[in-house]
């Protein structure tokens, strides 16, 4: 009897925000948009450039050194700093209004450098 009670409260809530009606009606599923996806929080050793791609060569802005946050890595231009060697790059969004720019991993702390690629799905 309580459970019923629990169960109609549940469906009730969903109805009136207009959730059950939304999840029927939404077709197939679609990727997230990155600002929904889920975020990663590491901390970067030193500010740095961001870039349009994972390369070299495609300044977009800045992300500045402390805890930031990461959406997935993917591989790209190997790069060598902050003691370490790699070529995987971290999509983030920076701190001058760049969205879904990278970084290379090379200038995370130590501990995250080692561990963010287990942390962050492959983009």
């Amino acid at each position: 009897m309580r459970t019923s009670r629990i169960r109609r409260g549940v469906v009730g809530l969903l109805a009136t925000a207009g959730l059950i009606g939304g999840l029927a009606a939404a077709g197939p599923a679609q990727a997230a948009p990155a600002q929904a996806r889920a975020k990663v929080y590491l901390t970067t050793s030193v500010t740095q450039w961001t870039h349009y791609q994972p390369n070299l060569h495609s300044h977009a802005g800045t992300l500045y050194a402390g805890r930031n946050y990461f959406y997935c890595w993917t591989a790209g231009d190997w790069y060598q700093n902050n003691g370490h060697v790699s070529g995987a790059w971290l999509r983030t969004d920076d701190d001058t209004g760049h969205r879904n720019v990278y970084v290379n991993m090379v200038n995370l702390s130590d501990a995250d450098f080692w561990r963010a690629q287990n942390m962050l799905p492959q983009c």
